[in-house]
């Protein structure tokens, strides 16, 4: 990562601990990204918040889980990072914290690549070897996960997830809560509504409404089942 980018996104002098919040198989792959992008705070990565105390049972961290996201109370110092990829459940999730004064963090891992254009939104997380080009704009919370892209002029809304190797064609957008699967695709121009999946391998290749299902070469929409009316 450059010099620049490493400053930018680096924790606040004022935090003494950072907090992970979900301790599921991204949550600990976070901690790994974490400790790479920051190594100067080794010794601030208190633990996990999760509503299941066993989720570390059968993995040997040196991280424990603190307690339930919906009964912690953040103290002075304290900052977050939002590892859950469940749409929906992420938005409750961090504005509830967010009610009671938590303050996320934005993690940029060292190996990932954003333009000095690019604007990045609070919380948002960059996994390895992600790409945001030019005059990007993620809204905040975006999920970055590794090797997904970001052509020039792309955008996405807050709380939106790129799974593995999605991607997103030149001035392609995604609204808030949209989240692609793995190797899915958004052609250049493209815009898809509010909380709609773009689905494993699937190419968006045209708009789509909000609630929408979209799936195959070139995309078919479907109404997302349980979407409102």
């Amino acid at each position: 990562m450059r010099a620049d980018l490493a400053q930018r996104f680096a924790p606040p002098a004022a935090v003494r601990r950072i907090l992970i919040v979900g301790a599921g198989g991204f949550g600990r792959e976070v901690l790994h990204w974490a400790r790479d992008a920051w190594p100067e705070h080794a010794r601030t990565f208190a633990g996990f918040l999760s509503a299941d105390p066993s989720a570390l049972r059968h993995h040997a961290l040196d991280a424990p889980i603190l307690a339930d996201p919906a009964a912690f109370t953040p103290e002075p110092g304290d900052a977050f990072l939002l590892a859950i990829g469940i749409p929906g459940v992420r938005r409750r999730v961090a504005e509830d914290l967010e009610r009671r004064g938590a303050e996320f963090l934005t993690l940029v891992h060292p190996t990932a690549i954003v333009a000095a254009s690019a604007t990045i939104g609070s919380g948002s997380i960059l996994c390895p070897f992600s790409i945001a080009s030019d005059a990007v704009r993620l809204g905040r919370f975006t999920l970055m996960n590794y090797h997904s892209s970001l052509g020039h002029d792309a955008a996405t809304g807050d709380f939106a997830v790129l799974s593995p190797y999605a991607t997103l064609g030149g001035a392609a957008s995604i609204g808030p809560d949209v989240f692609m699967g793995l190797h899915a695709s958004v052609g250049p121009g493209a815009s898809i509504g509010p909380r709609s999946k773009v689905a494993a391998n699937s190419a968006a290749l045209h708009d789509a409404p909000a609630d929408t299902l979209i799936h195959g070469v070139p995309g078919r929409h479907f109404p997302l089942i349980g979407s409102a009316p």
